[in-house]
This record gives structure tokens, C-alpha cells and sequence, in this order.
């Protein structure tokens, strides 16, 4: 009897290996695929959280309780507020000095940086929200000649969204000017399209 030798052993096995080849390269695909839209319904939730802590922002710009955050208090006194008045506004520059922020409230900073950098070496001066991944940072810019009265500031607003320390970020900067119909002290809630501006900060 000659023996015989046939090919289909090793064509089923080449086989076989190829198809754990492909099923390997689907499953890395898929994990892939999905591991990037983890990532970016992450992203999309950062972007509305800072979009919401802009909106509390100018709520606490605008709110009317008798806090020192929302009055200058005595003379001799030296916390951050939201002023009223130009003298008020002079007043916090003097209190807030060259640290530039307390709580979240700014003297003016500069010129527009769309730089993230800066913003995260002030993280410390910044007002935390409740959710404790969001901060802000609000600039009040003089806008009217006048003395005192609704429209008298222009406010810049700086929000940083964090997924941890070292996780995702979305920053987002907004200047905002209450209009007539929408006062500092009074009017409906905000919506984004009240904005003069709203921009992302790169890294």
C-alpha cells in the first residue's frame, strides 16, 4: 500500500488561522469604535456642562442677595463682589490688586487669549460649582460712561470643564452685556444665543 498525502489538513488549518486573523482585527475594530464614542459622548457632556456653568455665571452676576459676593460691604473690608457702580468697580481693583482674581471675580486681565494655559495656573481663584469638575472666572470690564445703571459692565466669562485631573477638558470663554430688556439685577434666565461672543480655548 502507498501512503497517501493530501492538502486538506493543512488548507483547513490555514484557514482556521486566517479566520482568527479577521475575527481578531473585527474585535480590535469594534473595541476601537467604541472606545472612541465613549470619548466623545464624554466630550459632548463637557461642552454642555460648560455651557451650563457660563449660564450660572451670569446667574450669580446677576442674583440680588445682600451676600458679601454681591456687595462691596465697609470700607475697610476686602473681599471680591460684583460691583454696581464705577466707584464700586474701583473699589474691588484696589481689593483684588495683583492676584487679578478672588472666587471666580476679575479685574480685567488683558487683551483676548485664546490660550487654555493661563486660565488653568488660576484654577485656585476660580469659583467651583457643585459638580466639582466645572470653574469659572468672570471679568468685569467698564462699558458706559455713566456712573451707575443696568449695562454700566461688560463681563467676561471663563469656564473650565475637567474630567478629572487628567482627563478630557472643555474651556469656553463668553462675553456677555445685559441688555435692557435683561438687566445685571432682574430678567429671564439666560440662553446662549444672549451672548455677544463664545469661543473655545485651545490647549
Amino acid at each position: 500500500m502507498t501512503a497517501q498525502q493530501g492538502l486538506a489538513l493543512p488548507v483547513v488549518m490555514l484557514l482556521s488561522c486566517l479566520c482568527s486573523v479577521l475575527v481578531m482585527a473585527e474585535w480590535r475594530s469594534l473595541a476601537m469604535s467604541q472606545a472612541l464614542g465613549r470619548s466623545a459622548a464624554l466630550r459632548w457632556q463637557l461642552k454642555q456642562d460648560a455651557f451650563n456653568a457660563i449660564r450660572m455665571a451670569v446667574e450669580d452676576i446677576r442674583r440680588t442677595e445682600t451676600d458679601t459676593r454681591h456687595h462691596m460691604g465697609a470700607a475697610n473690608a476686602t473681599h471680591a463682589f460684583f460691583p454696581h457702580t464705577l466707584q464700586e468697580w474701583q473699589t474691588l481693583q484696589s481689593r483684588l490688586g495683583l492676584q487679578g482674581c478672588d472666587t471666580g471675580i476679575c479685574r480685567p486681565l488683558g487683551a483676548d487669549n485664546a490660550q487654555l494655559a493661563p486660565w488653568l495656573s488660576r484654577i485656585e481663584q476660580a469659583q467651583k460649582l457643585t459638580d466639582q469638575r466645572s470653574v469659572y472666572w468672570v471679568e468685569i470690564w467698564p462699558w458706559s460712561t455713566q456712573s451707575s445703571g443696568d449695562g454700566l459692565f461688560l463681563y467676561r466669562i471663563t469656564v473650565v470643564t475637567r474630567d478629572g485631573e487628567t482627563g478630557p477638558v472643555s474651556a469656553w470663554q463668553a462675553l456677555w452685556h445685559p441688555s435692557p430688556n435683561t438687566p445685571v439685577m432682574q430678567g429671564s434666565p439666560m440662553a446662549l444665543n444672549d451672548l455677544l461672543r463664545l469661543l473655545p480655548l485651545t490647549p
